[in-house]
């Protein structure tokens, strides 16, 4: 057999790293390949002689979901161990991740020690789910965001600061700030990360809602 090879995808370069780091201490023989998207990702692995044992991925990039890809990646490396770490922490998500035969779901919120021993159960063939505690599932019907609160959430997908938001929605940053404050809110989320994370798993963003320039 050759060289063990694991691949970590994951757009958040200072969290990847620090994964790179980690599964190099747990497997300090394999090849550890990193990558910023999940085509990359998954050009590393057909790139290699043999499937990799494991890949590490996050569940977005970009505003891109790849729910929709774990099933064909599962079919095709059907011996890789397949694990998605992500800010996603409900149980739906997980349990529909699962289905496809991923080996575990993993979130970013817990510490370095829990998810290297995490990592370890899957080396061992176990199915690994980490929540954060307080974890529950998502109510959908309790969600409800306005027009302008859908808008705001797009645009803070996209990136944009509050400044930038008022300018394109010709209203004052006071009131930016307001909706940003009632949007986020809304979706139970405290940082503009976890209301993009949110916005996609309920579908209220997706990669396609582009904004006119």
């Amino acid at each position: 057999m050759g060289t063990e090879c694991i691949i970590i995808a994951d757009d958040h370069p200072v969290f990847r790293e620090a994964l790179r780091s980690l599964v190099a201490c747990l497997v300090p023989e394999a090849i550890v390949l990193d990558a910023d998207t999940y085509e990359a990702a998954l050009a590393l692995a057909r790139g290699q002689p043999h499937q990799p044992s494991m890949f590490i991925l996050d569940l977005f990039f970009s505003r891109k979901n790849i729910r929709a890809e774990l099933e064909a990646l599962r079919h095709e490396f059907d011996r890789s161990a397949i694990v998605v770490v992500t800010m996603a922490e409900d149980r739906a998500t997980m349990q529909s991740i699962l289905d496809y035969g991923i080996n575990g779901f993993i979130n970013k919120s817990i510490s370095p020690s829990e998810l290297i021993e995490a990592l370890k159960e899957v080396r061992q063939g176990e199915i690994v789910v980490r929540l954060p505690e307080k974890a529950t599932e998502i109510k959908r019907k309790e969600i409800h965001l306005s027009d302008r609160q859908k808008e705001v959430l797009k645009l803070v997908a996209d990136g944009k600061t509050n400044k930038e938001i008022a300018a394109i929605l010709a209203i004052s940053p006071f009131t930016v700030r307001i909706h940003v404050s009632a949007m986020m809110r809304a979706l139970g989320v405290s940082s503009r990360l976890e209301a993009t994370t949110m916005g996609l798993i309920e579908g209220l963003i997706n990669v396609e809602d582009k904004r006119p320039e």
